[in-house]
């Protein structure tokens, strides 16, 4: 079936798109009518559709000057998404170089007041560092550039709550004035900070924050009605101009999907949602939380995985690259080596990165394409997606039709074996292992100051009874299977929100946050705690938390456990 990907097909989708809606910013009129024409597509392929509306918190970036008032010199620049607006004659502040924006960049600064200029070259992500300065005590943060000399300057938003904000997240929202500007002048710009003289800046940022009626394309495909579970597949559809890398490539892999499954629909044992998330890149990932919570029953009960198609067919991509939960991390990896044999892979956990807005729900997910090697985004400067992407640089000429038609095969052959095969193919073995090893890790560096026997032995039983039942699988399970399907979606559900989650499962952690770095978020500040002396008040506000956090993990492993008892029993019999 791989080879009914039409290269052509794609290649005309992502022209017709970006010559007739270039600019897809969310609650434009360019991107409803790019909405229009997604859904015209999916109808035509014979999908129930629907042009779903809601509305989000939005922003619309429009204007920026910085002048170095030090020598009267104007740089390039542009406004980033969701900032507080300067006064319009523009507002002056000291600037201090930070480095990656990080928590240890900070150590020795004060920033109150001023403007930090960070390098995105490096973790963590825009949203982050943004959050990390307004903590800080930040009035302006000021991002220079990934890549080299090509004079371009991404576009970017700062929001960092994931999400529609509620009341008890809104003033998380990062209150910074915010610019973007070229590697080449950040560069300058540090020299001038680190000479040791007082670096000011004049800057003039505008940017409105406001409701606004977003729309997302919506298509399911029906299967052959044997099991009530469907699987998600979705690409992000609002774009910086032209947007070609990202991501009308990802919706051309998508709708080129829908073509070719959609003829083959008799064959697919589940059902596929295709959803072109809305508001990805300003409001971050409101279309797909927004999506999570009006059918959050549905997922819960009946969606056995997540792909995420972004970024296809990029040029000067050399490997394939696969990010996915543990327990289809190898699924994955094998079906890419079927498709693309003797292509070298790169295979890693995933994270918590762009609409991996499933992780608190637990429903795991992969997201895979092309990418570059090592050495190439080193010498970038950590332009993982191209010097060019987010920029007015990402044209035609920076998609390979061969890299688009790769990519689409791989991600054909992984959608279909996931809504056909009878069994799930998760495997947990080192989803538990790896998470009992960094527990075991934790114990030995901190049992001092904190009590981890109960948690450690609740790990020990269940990953046992776990992997005793997937064993199963081996024996056959005839008649069964869905009893067996059940079972591994309700770990699936557990699991992964103790593992990669700070945020309860009904909320969403912040973009980019520090904590999901660590092996074990939950217990992070395990590494503060070690900091402060027992009698402290930090000491106890840390300790009283962390207790929660492990009461919360042993709860999930005591109900998984539990569920493992029953299931045995049954499918034993």
């Amino acid at each position: 079936m791989v080879d009914e990907v039409n290269r052509q097909n794609m290649m005309d989708t992502i022209t017709y798109m970006t010559k007739h809606f270039p600019y897809r910013l969310a609650g434009s009129e360019c991107e409803a009518n790019a909405s229009r024409y997604v859904v015209q597509r999916m109808k035509e392929y014979g999908l129930e559709v629907e042009n779903q509306e809601f509305y989000t918190y939005n922003s619309d970036p429009m204007f920026s000057e910085v002048r170095v008032l030090n020598v009267d010199r104007v740089i390039d620049s542009l406004p980033c998404a969701h900032i507080r607006a300067t006064k319009p004659e523009g507002e002056v502040f000291p600037l201090v170089y930070v480095g990656d924006g990080s928590y240890a960049s900070y150590e020795g600064l004060d920033v109150k007041g001023k403007m930090v200029l960070v390098e995105v070259s490096y973790a963590p992500p825009v949203p982050e560092k943004a959050r990390i300065a307004y903590e800080q005590g930040a009035a302006g943060i000021m991002c220079m550039n990934w890549g080299n000399d090509e004079g371009v300057i991404c576009h970017r938003g700062l929001k960092g709550v994931w999400g529609n904000p509620t009341e008890q997240n809104f003033a998380a929202i990062p209150d910074l004035v915010g610019v973007g500007i070229t590697r080449s002048d950040g560069l300058w710009l540090k020299q001038l900070c680190q000479s040791g003289d007082q670096v000011e800046v004049k800057v003039t940022a505008i940017a409105d924050r406001k409701w606004s009626k977003v729309h997302q394309p919506t298509g399911i495909l029906r299967g052959n009605g044997t099991s009530k579970d469907f699987l998600l597949v979705c690409s992000h559809l609002d774009a910086w101009c032209p947007g070609v890398t990202c991501n009308a490539t990802g919706n051309a892999t998508t709708l080129e999907l829908c073509r070719i499954l959609s003829e083959h629909r008799n064959e697919l044992n589940r059902d596929i949602y295709f959803v072109f998330w809305n508001g990805h890149e300003i409001a971050e990932a409101a279309g797909s939380t927004w999506f999570v919570d009006h059918n959050w029953d549905k997922l819960n009960k009946h969606c056995v995985g997540y792909m995420h198609i972004d970024s296809t067919g990029v040029k000067e991509t050399e490997l394939y690259e696969v990010k996915a939960s543990e327990e289809l991390l190898e699924f994955a990896k094998k079906n890419i080596s079927q498709v693309l044999p003797g292509l070298e892979m790169r295979a890693m956990s995933l994270k918590k990165i762009g609409d991996q807005s499933f992780m608190g729900i637990g429903v795991p997910s992969i997201t895979q394409r092309k990418s570059f090697t090592k050495e190439y985004m080193e010498q970038a400067h950590g332009a993982t997606l191209g010097w060019w992407n987010h920029t007015k640089e990402d044209s035609l000429d920076k998609c390979d039709p061969v890299a688009l038609e790769e990519d689409t095969k791989a991600t054909l052959k992984t959608v279909y074996d996931l809504a056909t095969i009878k069994i799930l193919p998760y495997d947990f073995t080192e989803k538990f292992e790896k998470f009992r090893k960094e527990v075991e890790q934790l114990q030995i560096r901190f049992s001092r100051c904190f009590e981890f026997d109960e948690l450690c032995e609740d790990l020990k039983n269940v990953e046992e009874k776990v992997l005793q039942i997937q064993g199963l699988r081996a024996d056959g399970l005839a008649g069964k299977e869905e009893l067996f399907n059940r079972f591994m979606k309700f770990v699936s559900r557990q699991i992964t929100n103790i593992t990669m989650t700070c945020a309860d499962k009904y909320s969403q952690d912040s973009y980019g946050y520090t904590k999901l770095s660590y092996p074990v978020p939950l217990l992070a500040d395990l590494e503060r705690l070690d900091q402060f002396t027992q009698d402290s008040l930090e000491y106890g506000l840390v300790y009283t938390q962390l207790v929660k956090n492990r009461n919360r993990i042993c709860d999930a492993l005591y109900i998984i456990e539990q569920a493992a008892d029953l299931y045995w029993d049954v499918l034993r019999k």
